[in-house]
């Protein structure tokens, strides 16, 4: 049988990725960030206590934000409505 194929008809196939991703960020790479802090603890540290602007060519490039942020930031955004179906049927 190959591998990831589903033998169980409705159930989801299981993916290899986070156990609990935030919203927004499903099927990201993700990479670890240890040699990093190895080299540079003071930039991890920094990111861990509030948003990181990074720059590029003097310019502003990337925002690292911790995970707790993110998904404040995510839960603040605006959604579309939501715009509920009648049914077909008499009340």
């Amino acid at each position: 049988m190959a591998r990831g194929r589903n033998t169980t008809g409705d159930e989801a196939i299981a993916t290899a990725g986070p156990p609990d991703p935030a919203p927004g960020l499903e099927g990201m790479p993700r990479t670890d960030i240890d040699r990093v802090e190895n080299v540079i603890p003071s930039f991890v540290e920094a990111a861990l206590r509030s948003p990181l602007v990074l720059t590029r060519h003097g310019r502003e490039a990337f925002v690292l934000l911790p995970l707790d942020v993110y998904r404040r930031l995510w839960a603040a955004a605006p959604r579309p409505p939501v715009i509920e179906g009648e049914s077909g049927g008499k009340p």
